[in-house]
């Protein structure tokens, strides 16, 4: 039996679906994938996965490249998927949209599974949904199992980092395992998603001033008048002025692959609800996780340790640095305080 899996636009949102995909294999499927080319590296390595279909929206395309490349790197795409002939095809999505349904559709996949109220000839098997916000997107995912008569619980997110490119990132950056290593991840899309610069100058002043550590900084790459995807190289820049830290290490990660390999070299992440806060529950890491506008009832980091900050007026900004200061040194990595033996001063 193949199955094949249609996943959304959002690097968190593919994540999510990693237990799907396994709990599919684990059940007897082979399972394929079509994701498109800002979520895909999420994806390898996989051995849940056995084909990963990477299509590209015209607004990825690469300078020079021409919208009639795509479109015929897309139809090719197509053609593949029909020779297959699945047996299902599911949308990986909160509630069914008629793009995602188009790709089900040109599957020619007999039994298309979907979650939503709304109804389509093309759907076969509509999953009803829970209340609004009652549950983990990695759960609502797991719905689509009832069906397929596959019964079980989900599992963690699966993410498979680059052996070679994390060591090769923890030589090119000095990095020192026997030292705690702490994730400062500074990026978020939402506004009210986004901690102040110098909240993350405070903080990252505060941990090294506990004890000898290696800090991280991460962000998304590129200029902040970037229309496509906006990036924070001259906020991460300033942070690392101003905090004037030998423990303070700015990784530049200018593709999602070095984000994952640079993350995996910490052992606590600090980092706003987005992909990359997922990014480190896939990779098992215990993250302290600030959350504004969004809810952690349905986006929480999944089946790793975590501290979940909240904030007044579903604003970050009102989160203050002793406090995820605080989150850090009680989250415990292996039972053991971030900076063992060291008080945390709350003056």
């Amino acid at each position: 039996m193949r199955a094949l899996v249609v996943c959304r636009d959002n690097i968190g949102d593919t994540l999510l679906t990693t237990p799907l995909i396994k709990a599919l294999a684990t059940g007897g499927y082979t399972v394929d994938v079509l994701a498109n080319s800002y979520n895909a590296a999420v994806l390898t390595g996989n051995p849940d996965i056995a084909r990963v279909y990477v299509y590209k929206k015209g607004h990825h395309r690469s300078p020079g490249e021409s919208l009639l490349k795509i479109y015929l790197q897309r139809l090719h795409i197509i053609l593949s998927i029909r020779r297959i002939r699945y047996d299902i095809a599911i949308i990986a999505k909160s509630r069914w949209d008629k793009r995602f349904l188009k790709w089900c559709t040109l599957s020619g996949a007999p039994k298309i599974i979907a979650l939503g109220t709304v109804r389509h000839p093309a759907i076969t098997e509509l999953v009803p949904l829970p209340a609004a916000n009652s549950e983990h997107l990695v759960q609502l995912f797991h719905r689509m199992l009832a069906p397929l008569g596959i019964q079980t619980i989900a599992g963690p997110l699966n993410l498979y980092p680059d052996s070679g490119r994390v060591a090769a990132l923890a030589q090119q950056y000095g990095i020192d395992d026997r030292l705690p290593i702490l994730g400062l991840q500074i990026s978020a899309r939402r506004i009210l998603q986004r901690w102040p610069e110098s909240h993350f100058v405070e903080l990252a002043q505060r941990v090294a001033a506990m004890g000898p550590c290696q800090i991280i900084l991460l962000w998304s790459p590129g200029a902040a008048d970037n229309p496509t995807h906006p990036g924070d190289d001259t906020m991460a820049a300033r942070i690392v002025a101003a905090c004037n830290l030998p423990c303070l290490i700015p990784i530049p990660t200018r593709s999602l692959d070095e984000l994952i390999s640079a993350m995996d070299l910490c052992d606590r992440v600090v980092t706003s609800d987005g992909g990359a806060m997922h990014i480190a529950a896939g990779l098992h890491k215990s993250v302290v996780a600030l959350f504004g506008d969004s809810d952690p009832v349905c986006w929480a980091p999944w089946q790793v340790p975590h501290i979940i900050l909240a904030a007044p007026s579903q604003n970050v900004v009102n989160i203050k640095p002793v406090e995820v200061l605080e989150a850090v040194q009680r989250l415990g990595h292996g039972g053991v305080p971030f900076i063992e033996s060291v008080a945390v001063n709350q003056s």
